[in-house]
């Protein structure tokens, strides 16, 4: 009766992230209308792993690579058949990066 969770929320938020050091794993499993946006604050691209773990306890796997650029934003709505229960995400290059998830 009290509906579908929402939320949001993220590994990163205006976080020190090293080249090559996957974040924290997040929970996206369990919500509805998932979107992401991913920022940093680097003077050159930085590409972005999108990791996912279908089932709960492995394997992750490459979802997505987005290279975001310089004052830019990656904006990203997953599809309604997107299944997953845990995301990660990992930089090429160091940075202060945030990768932010809206569950509505």
């Amino acid at each position: 009766e009290m509906g579908k969770p929402v939320g949001h929320g993220g590994p990163w938020k205006n976080a020190q992230v090293t080249a090559g050091t996957p974040s924290d794993p997040y929970l996206i499993g369990f919500y509805d209308q998932r979107s992401l946006k991913i920022t940093h604050d680097s003077n050159e691209q930085i590409t972005f792993k999108i990791e996912v773990d279908p089932i709960g306890h492995g394997p992750w796997m490459l979802y997505q690579t987005v290279t975001v650029n310089p004052g830019k934003s990656f904006h990203f709505r997953f599809p309604d058949h997107f299944q997953a229960r845990w995301i990660r995400f990992t930089a090429n290059r160091n940075c202060i990066a945030t990768a932010w998830l809206e569950y509505h």
